[in-house]
C-alpha cells in the first residue's frame, strides 16, 4: 500500500478529524430522547428553544456530511471549485455558526477574559481535566483552527501550478469474440 504525502491529502485528512469531531454533539443533540415529562414542564420559549436547537442539529449534521463527501470525492483529486465548498463551510458556517457567538464575541465584549499566555494555559488545563465551558471552547478553537490549515496548506497545489491528478485513461475497447 502506497501512502500518499502531498498536501492536498494531508488537509483532507485534517478535514475529516475536525468535521467528525463535530458530529458527537450535533448527534447527541439531534437524536438524544427527551424526558417528555420535564419537556412538557418547560415554558414554551424554552420547548421551542430546544426544538430548534434539534433542528439546527440535524442540519449541521448535514453540512458536516456534505463537507466530508467534497473532501473525499473532489478536494481528493484537486478540483478547484471543491477548495471553494470547503472555504464557504469554513469561513461561512463554521466561524459565524459555531466560533463567533461561543469564543469571538464573548471576548470582544468582556464575557470572557482569558488573560495572556499563562490565562491559556489554564484554560487548556481545565478543559484536559473538567468537562464544561472550557472543554467546549478549546475543542471548537482548535476544530476551527485544524479547518483553516486544511484550508490554506494545499493552496498552491489548488490555484498556482500545482501538478493536478488527471482522471483515469479510458478503457480499451475488447472486440466482442461473438462476431461472425
Amino acid at each position: 500500500m502506497k501512502i500518499r504525502r502531498d498536501t492536498v491529502f494531508i488537509s483532507s485528512v485534517l478535514f475529516t478529524i475536525a468535521l467528525l469531531g463535530l458530529v458527537p454533539p450535533f448527534f447527541e443533540n439531534a437524536f438524544a430522547g427527551h424526558d417528555k415529562a420535564a419537556f412538557q414542564r418547560l415554558d414554551w420559549a424554552l420547548r421551542l428553544y430546544s426544538r430548534l436547537m434539534d433542528l439546527f442539529s440535524i442540519a449541521a449534521l448535514a453540512i458536516v456530511l456534505i463537507g466530508l463527501i467534497v473532501t473525499w470525492a473532489g478536494y481528493v483529486n484537486k478540483v478547484r471549485w471543491t477548495w471553494f465548498v470547503m472555504f464557504v463551510i469554513v469561513w461561512g458556517w463554521a466561524f459565524p455558526v459555531l466560533v463567533f457567538p461561543d469564543v469571538v464575541y464573548p471576548l470582544y465584549r468582556g464575557a470572557l477574559v482569558v488573560p495572556g499566555f499563562f490565562g491559556m494555559i489554564g484554560l487548556i488545563r481545565e478543559a484536559l481535566h473538567e468537562p464544561g465551558f472550557a472543554r467546549h471552547l478549546v475543542q471548537l478553537i482548535v476544530i476551527f483552527v485544524l479547518m483553516v490549515i486544511a484550508l490554506v496548506l494545499p493552496m498552491k497545489a489548488f490555484f498556482w501550478g500545482g501538478k493536478r491528478q488527471l482522471p483515469p485513461p479510458p478503457l480499451p475497447r475488447i472486440p466482442d469474440s461473438n462476431c461472425r
